[in-house]
């Protein structure tokens, strides 16, 4: 069984995200976490888990419950989550899944992708630009994940 970790804050891309995995691959299982800390903590303790994490790349910073509001937006959190794994050494392959072109520190998504091939190139496996109006995300994300599981 091939084992997928989704770090994904919007629900509606997570849910998604996980339609399409479980159509397209029949044996697999799913864990998601939707902030920084806690996706930082699971890949941490648990990366031995897990085949493969697709990685948004904004995000909150907690997990948003009922005392908390999941803190302060994080528009590059994906690439921290990266450097913690290259930091760690960690041999996990990442997919970095995002809805935008360009972020709030004026990053375009063309560049970020090729500073995550210089800096992580050992995990960094490429970027898939989701649309909630289009399929095309899936075809690449499909190509993507069975070069590597």
């Amino acid at each position: 069984m091939k084992k997928i970790l989704i770090v994904e804050d919007n629900q509606k891309k997570l849910e998604k995200l996980k339609t399409f995995l479980y159509e397209e691959y029949v044996d697999i299982e799913i864990t998601e976490r939707m902030s920084y800390n806690s996706a930082t903590r699971e890949i941490v303790l648990n990366y031995n888990n897990y085949d493969l994490i697709l990685l948004d790349m904004s995000m909150q910073t907690y997990d948003v419950s009922d005392d908390e509001s999941g803190g302060e937006p994080e528009p590059l959190a994906g690439k921290n989550i990266l450097k913690q794994i290259y930091l760690r050494n960690i041999p996990i392959k990442v997919i970095v899944v995002t809805m935008y072109e360009n972020f709030v520190d004026g990053t375009k998504i063309k560049e970020l992708n090729e500073e995550l091939i210089q800096e992580f190139n050992e995990n960094y496996c490429g970027y898939i630009f989701f649309s909630h109006i289009n399929l095309e995300w899936s075809i690449k994300l499909k190509e993507l994940i069975n070069k590597i599981i």
